[in-house]
């Protein structure tokens, strides 16, 4: 709808209470939302806090501040000619830091849209901030989109930043500007600040997580007797004895879902001991911080046996792989699966695959050749809890002249060749747990009709044997483009159907932002005595790896053949593999830029259209030219 079309939808609804079939279904249910705040369409601003309360906002949310100040600063730069501002508000959507063009940022404080601004739907109805927040999605409002008349003359985009430890909500991003110069492209903008803000509160995570357990090991011999719990500011569980583990677990006191101590997030750190008296009068508590912040604490518990102290360093390995399963911070069963998600991007994919392996719901996993496809199946098959195997089956390299005999088994005697005994079929070996199909793409269009058989009744049909249900979990894969296999006849669109309940799409590896993670990951598999320096991590994460995960594993074990002394420096990478290419940071000002260049060159190096598809100026595309060094071409 074009906004004339929503300015008559939007009279009709404040008139009638009518909503137009047409509207965005996003819309229609934040006026819905803002009529039943009982918001009026004449308010003309939004609250607006008392300095007092401001400052007791920002201070309260000074870790999402820090997390998110250098790509607010970035973008500030980015946006300071674009005729737009961009906004961090806390969970409530009260603006506590803008950047950005400061006309923008000037005509905001007409409607309140500036510090200490309450953009809550409940405070001024429907708008990006507000939205973002109450579906828990990014969200663009266009001019008449908005409830309220006088902040119909702005446009917004925004993205809602959740804590990667357990998906609270934390705040949002936004960029707002007039609505005359709406960029669609505001939006991806949003949703990269927020990736960014999240990926830089994941890593302070495993920062705390990790000088925590260096304070725990640094007094553990004054506590060798005693059972204990380390837990984090979120009041996450990141260590605990297997005795005081089921103590928490056990008290009633204590929440019967997820992390049992989570409700200590809601309470201030120095009350901690005090509330914990409460629950466990025995036990004794040891507040952990850093120059900067509260980290953590540590349960001790009565004694109940000795345990030896080890060597510090292979301890803290040791209790990094018995960490409690988290939502996000780390990769869940790690021990069982071996999958790294500290990417935020691939975190939200394996909550999603974690759900759907739950409810037995069909899982395809997309992504190219190297990414991980069969290890976030295993983890599925892991997730779901079901006690059958795991059972992988390569579509492409199945004879299609026995592709039934393969999947379905056979009876002894049913063919000629058929072994003495027959077979089960790999069908069957998968009853009660997962049937892992990877390569669909390449799967022979006679074993996607017979598949399509199995998926109707999950009836086995053996050659020559007595028909049995099976109960199996699906999970597929495919690095193949699925659209264009169904237009050229190669793939039928009614089996995509069936075995696409949740689609997922695994990022490639110079895409992800835990290469570090993954490196230590697999070098640990490949040579747990084999060491990495942090120079020689970054060396190689600038590099492409079009083999993405696959590739960089078999090149670790080239390095860990080559280490001296079993430690693999930046000289000797160079010396196998030559010097790293030249790439951009990562940082999001590279974001920006890239995405600049990627539209000059769209427009054949048109400044102005340039200027006009991305809502910047010109001198702004001119500035970030000549901040790139030439090209060919």
């Amino acid at each position: 709808m074009d906004q004339r079309e929503v300015r008559v939808a939007w009279e009709k609804f404040v008139e009638r209470g009518a909503l137009s079939a047409n509207l965005r279904s996003s819309v229609a249910a934040s006026w819905q939302r803002s009529k039943k705040h009982q918001v009026t369409v004449d308010r003309a601003r939004a609250p607006l806090v008392p300095e007092a309360e401001l400052y007791r906002h920002r201070s309260k949310h000074a870790l999402l501040r820090n997390a998110a100040r250098s790509a607010l600063e970035s973008s500030g730069t980015f946006l300071s000619d674009a005729n737009s501002m961009m906004i961090l508000t806390d969970p409530s959507g009260l603006i506590v830091d803008t950047q950005g063009d400061a006309r923008v940022i000037d005509a905001g404080r007409a409607v309140h849209l500036e510090h200490g601004g309450r953009w809550s739907e409940a405070d001024i109805g429907t708008n990006a901030i507000g939205a973002a927040m109450a579906e828990s999605k990014p969200v663009q409002i266009r001019g008449t989109e908005h409830f309220c008349s006088e902040i119909q003359r702005w446009t917004c985009a925004a993205v809602p930043i959740h804590d990667p430890a357990d998906g609270e909500l934390l705040g949002v991003v936004d960029i707002s500007g007039p609505a005359n110069t709406f960029n669609p492209q505001s939006l991806a903008l949003a949703v990269s600040v927020g990736h960014h803000v999240e990926s830089v509160l994941a890593q302070s995570i495993r920062q705390d997580h990790e000088n925590l357990l260096r304070h725990f090991l640094s007094k553990r011999s004054l506590w060798a007797s005693d059972d204990c719990v380390v837990l984090d500011r979120r009041g996450m569980i990141v260590h605990a004895t297997e005795h005081a583990l089921s103590v928490v677990r056990g008290h009633r006191n204590f929440v019967a879902d997820g992390a049992p101590t989570q409700f200590l997030k809601a309470i201030p750190f120095d009350d901690w001991p005090l509330k914990l008296k409460e629950i466990l009068p025995n036990a004794s508590f040891d507040l952990v911080r850093n120059e900067s912040s509260n980290i953590g604490a540590i349960i001790l518990l009565r004694a109940r046996r000795r345990v030896a102290v080890v060597d510090r360093s292979s301890q803290i390995e040791n209790l990094r792989s018995t960490e409690m399963p988290r939502r996000a911070a780390a990769s869940p069963k790690p021990a069982v699966t071996g999958f790294v998600a500290h990417d935020p991007a691939v975190q939200a994919i394996v909550r999603q695959v974690e759900t759907a392996a739950a409810r037995k719901m069909p899982i395809l996993i997309r992504g190219e050749t190297g990414t991980g496809k069969e290890q976030l199946a295993r983890h599925a098959h892991a997730a779901s809890g079901r006690s059958g195997a795991f059972v992988p089956v390569n579509c492409a390299a199945l004879p299609e002249s026995l592709v039934e005999a393969e999947l379905f088994g056979y009876a002894e005697g049913s063919f000629t060749g058929a072994r003495r005994g027959g077979a089960v079929g790999l069908v069957k070996e998968a009853d009660g747990g997962t049937l892992f199909l990877d390569e669909i793409g390449d799967m022979p269009v006679t074993l996607q009709a017979v598949l399509l058989r199995l998926l109707d009744d999950w009836t086995v049909r053996p050659i020559g044997g007595a028909r049995a249900k099976v109960d199996v979990f699906l999970v597929s894969a495919t690095n193949a483009t699925l659209d264009k296999a169904i237009l050229e006849g190669r793939f039928r669109s009614d089996l995509l159907y069936r075995l696409n309940t949740l689609e997922v799409t695994l990022p490639r590896l110079q895409d992800r932002t835990d290469f570090n993670a993954i490196v230590h990951h697999l070098l640990g598999a490949i040579d747990p005595d084999c060491e990495i320096t942090s120079a020689t991590i970054a060396n190689l994460a600038v590099r492409p790896w079009p083999g993405n995960i696959r590739e960089l594993r078999n090149m670790l074990a080239r390095f860990t053949l080559a280490a001296t002394d079993g430690f693999i420096d930046e000289a000797a990478v160079g010396a196998m593999i030559g010097p790293p290419p030249h790439k951009a940071s990562g940082s999001l000002q590279d974001i920006q830029r890239a995405r600049v260049l990627a539209v000059h060159s769209e427009t054949a190096g048109n400044i102005s259209e340039t200027a006009r598809r991305l809502g910047i100026s010109r001198n702004t595309v001119y500035r970030v030219l000549e901040q790139c060094p030439a090209r060919s071409g």
